[in-house]
């Protein structure tokens, strides 16, 4: 969608239309749901995409436009799956099953060239580490690796997502990264 037929739509579903808001968020329902599916699990990703979905046409008509649409999306999704974890007393289920990792996720980790079979194994068993050195680091420091490296976000829509600044972002984004590595490093010994 072109930025300014998005901006159109933006309008529409502003003003009530339901086929625009439909439109709009089908377009960011894929980072939607990875953001849910990331914090609540695969079993209740849906249920809080709904959640999100239902809030933000609520919310809709306030949106200010200071934030890109996906950002202040990902904020709903974020608080509607803290929601929705506090509503049912359970911990956050963070890492997805081995057969479900989407190694693009963590990035290129090997050269993409490469076409042995050790190769491909030595990356598994390199996205498996990265995963379960990111499962034992709290979530604040967790969400700010995801949504940097596995969203692509900029720190300013961080930022904007995690409600914070973007000192705070830089700041927390370093020292997740040296918690990762001290975790790996760890796990090696």
């Amino acid at each position: 969608m072109e930025t300014g037929e998005f901006q159109t739509r933006i309008r529409a579903a502003k003003s009530g239309d339901v086929d625009a808001f439909a439109e709009l968020f089908e377009t960011l329902r894929p980072a939607t749901t990875a953001v849910a599916y990331r914090l609540v699990g695969p079993n209740d990703a849906e249920d809080v995409v709904m959640d999100t979905y239902l809030k933000a046409w609520k919310a809709l008509p306030r949106f200010n436009e200071r934030s890109s649409l996906k950002t202040w999306l990902y904020r709903i999704a974020h608080n509607c799956a803290m929601d929705y974890l506090r509503s049912r007393g359970r911990r956050l289920e963070r890492i997805m099953p081995q057969d479900e990792v989407d190694d693009r996720d963590i990035g290129e980790l090997e050269d993409p060239k490469a076409s042995l079979p050790s190769a491909a194994i030595e990356k598994a068993e390199t996205v498996t580490a990265v995963r379960g050195a990111m499962a034992k680091m709290d979530e604040m420091h967790r969400l700010v690796l995801e949504l940097r490296f596995m969203d692509n976000l900029s720190y300013a829509d961080i930022a904007a997502a995690m409600d914070v600044s973007i000192g705070t972002v830089m700041s927390r984004l370093f020292n997740a990264k040296r918690k990762l590595q001290r975790i790996m490093r760890e796990q090696k010994q």
